[in-house]
């Protein structure tokens, strides 16, 4: 049974009291305490893992990829993203005292519509190509025999996988990955001898392109994974726009946008408050970086393996072109699961996972988290302050991190593989390196 114990709106109240604001003279935006729950709840959430639930979806025949966050794929998904570019920036006019965007932008001569809408945009972006977590498939036209070069869809940040696929794509092939230096030196005739592809290169050649190694002998395509920039921010109430990433970690775009704004020249600057919104920046990146998603799993209600796309490539290298039974779910970032082997029909697909905290209702934490997770918001409702008064507010976020501390040491003395079920997410990023710290 789910926890029944206090609400979001009981805890505002509280919180409005810790304030000294009961009324709601100082922090009178609307729903501006509540968000600040949120974001206290998502991000204890996004620190622990705590709050788990089941997913369940059926798969497609002839069909790898399912994206766990679709309610479309995967009906009432818990990997759901939810907030949008509106509520993200609401979050950052409240935390500047300027007035929501309601009807249309209405806010002081320290900032304009142009520069919040830039910065929000920007920081989604760095986001995503900072924690490469956000993982989409996509098939692109190879090129023309015997070339070895294909322009690369706009907007790819970078390329997890890709697989070369003959005409008319039944066979599909993965390909490892390669620099110019290995190419030379392992296989020096590869330009000269096109026949299909066995690697593909995306360093010693221009933006946006991929190499074909060596060259294909035959027209075909490529199945590509990739990590793929932001959705394009409007900031219209009338038409908000789902942000895209986890939920839990879109404070990161709310803290970076700050970071940005409080940095810039004018009457604006405060650079001691920007250096902290850019040290939160990096602190939600640290933890997408690590956040679990799916845990375990079972097929039609057998257990089955859990891992990376790189351990279905490395093991069952045709888990893409032989069609059966699927035994194995590979997860590529946080919300694309991999079905191998191919299935050849329906089959229902059950998976634990850490899923995005729910923000309605009762509060989905334990007794003993509440206080800390009001220390927190608290916290953050104090920005808008600034000075003596903000800094003095530090030890109320310390008290979340400890909490985090102390419930993640409870998981791993009850769950001796928690290391282990955790793995799935960020699997992928260890067996084939995406970024040398």
């Amino acid at each position: 049974m789910a926890f029944q114990y206090i609400t979001f709106t009981t805890a505002a109240q509280q919180l409005a009291g810790r304030l000294q604001d009961p009324n709601l003279v100082y922090w009178n935006q609307p729903n501006e305490l509540l968000e600040c729950l949120y974001e206290a709840v998502r991000f204890n959430q996004a620190l622990t893992g705590s709050y788990k639930q089941k997913l369940n979806f059926n798969t497609a025949a002839r069909k790898n990829y399912y994206s766990l966050s679709d309610p479309s794929v995967v009906p009432n998904t818990p990997l759901q993203n939810f907030v949008t570019d509106v509520e993200v920036a609401n979050n950052i006019l409240a935390a500047l005292l300027e007035p929501p965007l309601t009807t249309g932008w209405t806010g002081t001569g320290q900032f304009t519509f142009a520069q919040l809408q830039a910065a929000m945009q920007a920081r989604l972006n760095r986001f995503i190509g900072d924690t490469g977590r956000q993982v989409t498939q996509q098939n692109i036209g190879g090129p023309s025999p015997p070339i070895d070069l294909v322009s690369l869809p706009d907007g790819v940040l970078d390329v997890r996988r890709a697989a070369w696929m003959p005409l008319p794509g039944v066979q599909i092939y993965p390909l490892g990955r390669m620099d110019e230096w290995a190419e030379q030196t392992y296989i020096p005739a590869a330009t000269q001898q096109p026949t299909q592809p066995i690697a593909y290169s995306v360093y010693g050649v221009p933006p946006q392109t991929l190499r074909c190694i060596p060259p294909p002998l035959s027209n075909g395509e490529i199945d590509l994974l990739i990590v793929q920039s932001g959705v394009t921010l409007n900031l219209n109430p009338a038409s908000p726009v789902v942000i895209g990433i986890s939920d839990d970690l879109t404070p990161a775009v709310k803290w970076g946008a700050l970071a940005d704004l409080l940095g810039s020249d004018g009457p604006s600057r405060d650079y001691a408050r920007a250096a902290y919104c850019e040290q939160r920046y990096r602190e939600f990146v640290e933890v997408a970086r690590i956040y679990a998603s799916v845990l375990t799993g079972s097929i039609n209600n057998v257990t089955c393996g859990i891992g990376s796309v790189f351990d279905l490539d490395f093991y069952q290298p045709d888990w893409q072109q032989t069609s059966g039974p699927p035994t194995f779910v590979g997860i590529a970032g946080r919300h694309l699961a991999c079905v191998g082997q191919t299935p050849d029909g329906v089959y229902g697909i059950s998976l634990w996972t850490c899923a995005n905290a729910p923000v309605s209702g009762y509060m989905q934490i334990g007794r003993d988290q509440i206080d800390p997770v009001l220390d927190y918001a608290q916290h953050i409702a104090s920005f808008k302050m600034g000075g003596a008064e903000f800094d003095g507010t530090d030890r109320l976020y310390q008290n979340l991190i400890t909490s985090a501390k102390a419930q993640n040491g409870r998981l791993e003395a009850i769950a001796f593989y928690k290391c282990q079920a955790e793995l799935p997410a960020t699997k992928g990023d260890m067996e084939m390196a995406r970024m040398i710290a």
